[in-house]
């Protein structure tokens, strides 16, 4: 009888030991168990996402447990939500935690899971009013994009285009339309872009003013789908290429694009010129009945300074739906393409636009490994580009 009273005395004396040494994280011992949450951050489908749940006061160890359901991609373990949600919607549940002196406590929340928001474009600009030139630097943050329309309100700042510093991940097209003082750009990265410096440019006030710009943008997810459907409103042109052929012309930097139907192959390296070449080279035969010259022809590479070629089009005229962003003609997609697509190119508003002809199966862009590094454009605008503190 005896020991066993020693031993509910000494099992006493250990609970209470283990009361004042192991309390809280935030005070001392005796504080009643709580969650330390009221309200969860929003998720957002194809996002990683992670929620902690810290609880606090009562006896360690503490264990979790989680009522109702999570949108599908997401688990709970350990006062722990994480995953990639694959599924919208609001979702209500109770997190329950119970503590080794058995309190528990209990916290409802709703989990509300959305389309992620746009990127956000954030120009960096003089803090106060200034007369003289100054370095324009704008930035994506962390949200990943594949391509953006731009059409940048400049009111009194005029742009000089030869100091644009672009991105080396990033083709693009640029004009100004002094008269409504708005610049236009359209852009297609070579790989997702996942926040930082797109680009930079140099902006002259024309009088003494704390410079302001005013943006309108539309950007494009790693599959190609818009985030809105509203592009930037700006007036039409006419060209013989759009916003999908420069996004494909992304895609297919720096490899062998792949050949549409119907168009001429590209001519072969150190192959005698063809009847109809300008160097007039003899006559070659070919090897059978159908077989092509095996030299240049009238479809190969336009000569410096001649108009863009223009895209394949049907019996009736009309622009047929595949693109070679080959341009030229030469087997790789380059810089010189870059700029026959920037000498026909037409910045038209448009609408909801389709991801381009020549994407990948799974609809995300290549990695980078597969596109090595794109050379700098030279014309148009385009000068390499210095990342801050290069």
């Amino acid at each position: 009888m005896r020991s066993k009273i020693v031993s509910a005395l000494l099992l006493g004396l250990a609970a209470l030991a283990g009361l004042a040494g192991c309390g809280t994280s935030d005070g001392g011992p005796g504080e009643p168990l709580r969650l330390a949450v009221r309200s969860l951050p929003p998720a957002y489908i194809g996002e990683r996402y992670e929620a902690k749940l810290p609880a606090s006061g009562g006896v360690r160890p503490y264990s979790f447990e989680l009522e109702g359901k999570l949108p599908k991609g997401l688990r709970f373990a350990s006062g722990r939500i994480s995953g990639v949600p694959q599924e919208k919607g609001s979702f209500k549940i109770t997190v329950v935690v119970n503590d080794a002196a058995l309190s528990s406590r209990s916290v409802p929340l709703t989990l509300k899971v959305s389309d992620p928001p746009p990127p956000k474009l954030t120009a960096k600009l003089p803090a106060s009013e200034t007369d003289a030139p100054f370095i324009a630097v704008f930035t994506l943050d962390k949200r990943p994009t594949q391509a953006f329309r731009l059409r940048l309100t400049l009111k009194d700042l005029k742009p000089d285009l030869e100091s644009l510093k672009a991105n080396p991940n990033l083709v693009y097209v640029v004009r100004y339309d002094e008269e409504q003082q708005a610049l236009d750009i359209d852009g297609a990265f070579t790989q997702t872009f996942r926040g930082g410096e797109v680009f930079r440019l140099k902006l002259e006030p024309t009088r003494k003013l704390r410079p302001k710009v005013q943006p309108q943008d539309q950007f494009f997810k790693p599959d190609g789908e818009p985030y809105t459907n509203k592009p930037p409103k700006r007036p039409a042109d006419e060209g013989a290429y759009a916003f999908d052929d420069l996004r494909a012309l992304a895609q297919a930097w720096k490899r062998a694009p792949k050949k549409i139907e119907g168009q001429p192959p590209a001519p072969k390296e150190n192959a005698p010129a063809s009847p109809e070449s300008p160097e007039g080279g003899p006559e070659a035969e070919p090897e059978t009945p159908t077989a092509p010259p095996d030299g240049g022809s009238e479809d190969a590479a336009p000569p410096a300074g001649s108009e863009p070629r223009q895209p394949p089009q049907d019996q009736a005229g009309k622009k047929t739906t595949g693109f070679d962003p080959d341009l030229n003609y030469d087997g790789k997609v380059d810089a010189a393409d870059l700029e026959l697509l920037r000498q026909g190119y037409a910045f038209n508003p448009g609408g909801k636009v389709s991801p381009p002809p020549n994407a990948p199966g799974d609809g995300v862009n290549p990695p980078a490994s597969d596109l090595g590094e794109p050379d700098a454009p030279t014309d148009g605008g385009g000068l390499p580009f210095d990342r801050p503190g290069s």
